[in-house]
């Protein structure tokens, strides 16, 4: 997701910086070497706005912590640092300006530093901030609070008629079901990649709405949120849109509502928190549905996570997406992290390909694709950094105009440049756009071309339909032949490539190898990742958000903020109170271990011990 507003609109009191480009840069780095004066009009611009953004942070350095929790519930000096060198060179406002943010009243100690005694590998405090410690612990009771109402129970003859008419619903899903159909106001369902999670909520629907209940649903993209409603007959919308209308009072949740909120595991804690203000508020029951496991919030904090742990959860396992066991089996595996399994898996079946280099690799992924391109199957190539998507969609579509399966095409000048578009080119969609009906991510057909102007099918079955391009009214499109692995998250194919780049983790991988029904190839440069500490290693690693709720000191501080709060005193004297306590602690345990080492060397004398021996070893 992408802010569009300005940073005034947004609250952030400093000026964006300009993006100097690669030539400038270039040129910056040349003069550098030769020791010579620069002077372009765009690098001192650039200067000026950096030591305009350094005098406000001098003033309030509080801003910087504005930033970092737009992204993080929890952060430690080195998150602090990254933001600060954006604006600041001078070694002493840097160390000053770091001091401050930490020992702000704002800014809280979760955890201390650490450094592990068998590899001596230090681990960096942890902080958080006031107002994020509030607004998750909030959201977390809330959700307890909804867990124990009862209301929008469902009688046993609607859910028995309900599950009859779903004759081929597993016992997986039927308990899924009968989870969410329970009293409570809120209720959260875990659903692997593939396990039927959209067939759950479809049998879930028919049953609130046999018994009366209006069924909406929302998730964070528009293409999952399309999904959710062609697939499962659920009435939905972006979770944004929802908060829009909510705002103008439109389209209000009441008590006889249940809000079915899909892909929960990628809403931000700040999000999360208004859905469960709204269903608090409005008396409506609020389902959570997805894997905490796949893509990461963009924004602070797992909020869908720390939730499920609170009030608990059913969970669907058994995959159904992949045709073959063993993929099945290695799709568990990456959903519960056993990414080094998985892999050998794939390697054992052959499909895990490797080359000297990543370049090679990427030429042993087109040459494959290239050899397997089927037009009845569908098929994708995934890959983590945008570049690396661009590249292989040119070198794709070349094979293909090679070929003669599509031609040159016509010139469209798309957000991100010329492209050439010919009948038969796969695209994809780059933004929602709801007079086309298309939705960001979303892949199509190109049945007809013209100079700036496309004709593409999009959607399958009882929902395939044509949709008009024109590049003066749409151009957020483009090739898609390869696509981010982010935008792939929700979709199934037959046949999927997949490139692997040091920037992958385990939540991306197992998105990327969960994409396919019948075939998946991984390719990867074997050199580059034995660099990095070998294969396994690199797409092991968990990037996974965290949230104030995940430290048992943030209990502390809620209560401490209460009672603060309860007595209208301010955060600076229950900061200045902790602050007395732990040095009173301190010198309280200095004292014992003072009072210690001179009972020791009483007792040292007494056995006649030389000066310097351990007495208790000795005795």
């Amino acid at each position: 997701r992408i802010d569009g507003r300005s940073f005034e609109k947004q609250g952030i009191e400093l000026a964006p910086t300009l993006h100097l480009g690669a030539g400038t840069k270039a040129i910056e780095r040349k003069a550098t070497a030769e020791a010579k004066t620069l002077s372009l009009e765009r690098l001192q611009l650039q200067e000026d706005l950096r030591c305009a953004n350094a005098r406000r942070l001098q003033r309030r350095p509080e801003i910087v912590l504005d930033l970092i929790t737009r992204e993080r519930s929890v952060f430690d000096e080195r998150d602090v640092a990254k933001i600060l060198h954006r604006y600041v060179d001078d070694p002493a406002v840097f160390r000053s300006l770091m001091a401050r943010i930490l020992q702000s009243p704002e800014t809280l100690q979760l955890e201390r530093e650490r450094t592990a005694f068998a590899t001596g590998i230090r681990a960096p405090a942890k902080y958080t901030t006031r107002a994020l410690i509030r607004l998750e612990a909030e959201m977390a009771n809330r959700a307890i609070w909804l867990s124990r109402r009862s209301s929008h129970r469902l009688r046993e003859a609607v859910l028995e008629a309900t599950l009859a008419r779903n004759s081929r619903l597993s016992d997986e899903q039927k308990t899924a079901i009968e989870h969410v159909a329970k009293a409570g106001r809120i209720a959260a369902v875990i659903g692997r990649a593939g396990a039927g999670k959209t067939t759950m909520m479809k049998a879930a629907r028919e049953a609130w709405e046999a018994a009366g209940y209006r069924v909406v649903g929302g998730a964070l993209a528009g293409k999952a949120a399309e999904g959710l409603e062609k697939e499962a007959g659920i009435i939905s919308r972006t979770l944004s849109a929802w908060e829009l209308r909510w705002s103008q009072g439109r389209n209000q949740l009441d008590a006889r509502t249940v809000f079915i909120l899909d892909e929960a595991g990628m809403v931000a804690s700040r999000q999360m928190a208004c859905f469960i203000e709204t269903a608090t508020r409005t008396g409506a029951k609020l389902v959570l549905v997805g894997d905490p496991e796949q893509l990461q919030p963009i924004e602070a904090g797992a909020a869908f996570r720390a939730i499920a742990d609170r009030i608990g959860y059913a969970e669907l396992e058994t995959i159904y997406r992949q045709r073959e066991q063993w993929m099945r089996d290695a799709s568990l595996d990456l959903a519960r992290g056993n990414v080094g399994k998985a892999v050998e898996a794939y390697r054992a079946n052959g499909r895990m390909i490797g080359a000297e280099l990543k370049a090679e690799a990427v030429r042993n992924l087109i040459v494959d694709w290239n050899r397997d391109y089927d037009p009845t199957k569908t098929t994708l190539i995934l890959a983590h950094l945008r570049r690396d998507v661009r590249m292989l969609n040119e070198m794709a579509r070349s094979k293909l105009v090679e070929r003669g399966i599509v031609g040159e095409g016509f010139a469209f000048r798309t957000a991100d440049g010329n492209r050439n578009f010919a009948a038969g080119d796969q695209i994809v969609f780059l933004k929602n756009e709801g007079s086309l009906g298309v939705k960001n991510g979303m892949l199509g057909k190109i049945v007809e071309a013209s100079p700036n102007r496309v004709v593409a099918e999009i959607g399958a079955g009882e929902h395939h339909r044509q949709v008009i391009i024109e590049q003066r009214f749409y151009n957020n499109l483009d090739h898609g032949y390869a696509t981010t692995i982010h935008k792939s998250q929700g979709a199934t194919v037959d046949r999927v490539k997949v490139l692997a780049s040091l920037s992958l983790d385990r939540h991306l991988v197992y998105v990327a190898m969960t994409r396919h029904r019948d075939n998946l190839d991984v390719y990867y440069g074997a050199r580059s990742f034995a660099r990095a500490g070998g294969l396994i290693q690199v797409l092991s690693r968990k990037n996974s958000k965290e949230t104030t709720l995940d430290y048992e000191k943030a209990t502390f501080y809620r209560q401490a903020l209460r009672f603060a709060e309860a007595r209208g005193l301010h955060l600076l004297n229950v900061a200045r109170t902790i602050a007395r306590d732990r040095l009173a602690w301190t010198a309280r345990q200095s004292s014992r271990l003072a009072d210690l080492a001179h009972r020791l060397v009483r007792i040292g004398r007494k056995l006649g011990l030389a000066a310097g021996t351990n007495p208790i070893n000795s005795q």
